[in-house]
């Protein structure tokens, strides 16, 4: 494992240059699931991201890894999305609702302190709330946490919130398909701000994984592309795949090495699905693609996708 240092103002983090994202432990994790986030601990993974909305996710994660040093742990969490019993979801991010999940966080992970605590899709009106801000300040100041930021899909909202708070930490999606957050690259490199990436893998676009048949036209994912969208990423793919491939790399393999040559402070969170994807994923830490691949991708068909927009 490589590890890439991040600095937070009042402290820095030795943090893994894969993570894992842990979405899918939604409604709990399967045997594999769980066998996954220790082998991660063995791989030298010590990025877990989670969320206090994603089911008994920060419960799973704080049962499976309660034996291991707190040291060897980067806890990010999110607070700010509630579930409601219908299924749906609201958004509470007040100061009274940040210092109560908090709390809860802190009590499911089996830990004193959150390395990176996220504000779950907030709209940009809080970016007027002062006593947001200062809460998440003095909860630094406590050693509660670390650093805060914000997840979000917004480049102006991310550089005003980074104008106007001490928080250094964003969640965003890059990947090949959707590079929007390009234009964002050189404000964070100056800024020496992290930048934890979701969706790295296009939603499974970018796997080995993905053609005609796979996935298969009841899947969710597939459904909500459409499959216009659909047939195009598999084009895509097919055009793209001798570049990521090269060297010996699988294609994930390859989606994450560019992530990593890109922006030097990305740290991108694959989810888990299984073992096997989990030790595909993290051996991408140390690769790179070469000057010339990068420059092949970006100059297919006159930058296309530099100009992708591609939903998750």
């Amino acid at each position: 494992m490589k590890y890439r240092t991040l600095n937070f103002g009042r402290s820095s983090l030795r943090i893994s240059e894969i993570g894992v994202g842990c979405g899918q432990l939604f409604a709990g994790a399967t045997d594999d699931q769980a066998a996954a986030i220790r082998r991660a601990i063995d791989l030298g993974v010590n990025l877990f991201d989670t969320a206090d909305s994603y089911g008994d996710s920060e419960e799973t994660l704080g049962r499976v890894l309660a034996d291991v040093p707190r040291d060897r742990i980067v806890w990010a969490t999110k607070f700010g999305t509630v579930r409601t019993p219908d299924g749906g979801a609201r958004q509470d991010h007040s100061v009274a609702h940040m210092v109560r999940q908090l709390e809860q966080s802190l009590r499911r992970l089996h830990t004193d302190h959150v390395d990176i605590y996220h504000i779950h899709t907030p709209r940009r009106p809080i970016l007027d709330d002062d006593e947001l801000w200062a809460a998440l300040d003095r909860a630094v100041e406590q050693g509660k946490i670390r650093t805060y930021g914000l997840s979000v899909d917004d480049n102006a909202f991310a550089r005003d919130f980074l104008a106007r708070t001490a928080g250094r930490s964003l969640q965003m999606k890059l990947s090949l398909f959707n590079q929007e957050v390009r234009g964002l690259l050189a404000e964070l490199t100056a800024r020496g701000v992290a930048l934890l990436v979701k969706v790295p893998m296009a939603g499974g676009s970018l796997t080995d994984r993905f053609g005609p048949d796979w996935p298969g036209p009841d899947d969710d994912r597939r459904r909500r592309w459409g499959e216009e969208d659909f047939a195009r990423r598999v084009r895509l793919v097919d055009r793209i795949r001798p570049i990521l491939r090269a060297g010996g790399r699988t294609t994930a393999q390859g989606a994450l090495a560019w992530l990593l040559t890109l922006y030097p402070l990305a740290i991108p969170i694959p989810g888990i699905s299984s073992l096997k994807r989990l030790e595909e994923t993290v051996v991408a830490a140390g690769l790179r693609l070469t000057p010339d691949e990068m420059k092949a991708l970006d100059e297919l068909d006159n930058g296309l996708l530099l100009a992708l927009r591609m939903p998750w």
